[in-house]
């Protein structure tokens, strides 16, 4: 298992407790906590919670403290983690929403931590699927395996424009999409 430039980057920020936003099976979450981070988390899909409740007691890591849940309104206290990760999630929601569900995530985390978010560039797949671009730039796929889901390619001014006044930096920008870290305020003595 190696090691990836979101685990590094925690690691080197000291942080313990991280929220894997939108955890999916729980393929990242059980990631995470074998690299040593105290992991919860969240999906909107009652079934994908499930799963990762599943694999990660499988493996003898705590498993009660994932929950379903919205990103809009994920339930948490404000600052109670010291990261999140939300790995291919923003980009299948709407962009308006999408800086709604940023500053949501930056809600849930400590004065001085972080939201590490991935977002995927468009491909030929997500290009052949059957689709239309609203005005948004949002990818709407009206029909294929795709039926339904929303798509946003984003480009660095769009990630301007989700980020706001929070402060944020590319970490890693490539063929297949951007990491993001977006800071919260620096902690106060």
């Amino acid at each position: 298992m190696a090691e990836d430039v979101m685990i590094r980057f925690l690691h080197m920020r000291h942080a313990e407790n991280i929220c894997d936003a939108g955890c999916g099976c729980g393929a990242y979450s059980l990631k995470l906590s074998r690299y040593g981070f105290f992991v919860s988390g969240f999906d909107i899909a009652e079934r994908a919670v499930s799963l990762t409740k599943e694999l990660l007691s499988e493996n003898g890591y705590p498993a009660e403290i994932f929950k379903t849940a919205d990103v809009l309104s994920t339930g948490y206290d404000n600052g109670c983690f010291d990261a999140v990760v939300a790995r291919d999630m923003i980009d299948h929601m709407p962009i308006s929403q999408g800086a709604e569900a940023v500053n949501e995530l930056l809600r849930i985390v400590r004065p001085g931590g972080c939201v590490l978010l991935t977002l995927d560039m468009t491909d030929s797949e997500y290009e052949s699927e059957p689709h239309i671009i609203n005005h948004d730039g949002d990818y709407l796929y009206v029909q294929g395996k795709w039926d339904g889901m929303v798509f946003h390619p984003y480009s660095p001014g769009d990630i301007k424009k989700l980020a706001g006044e929070n402060r944020y930096e590319i970490l890693s920008s490539g063929d297949h999409g951007f990491i993001v870290i977006l800071e919260t305020g620096e902690q106060t003595a």
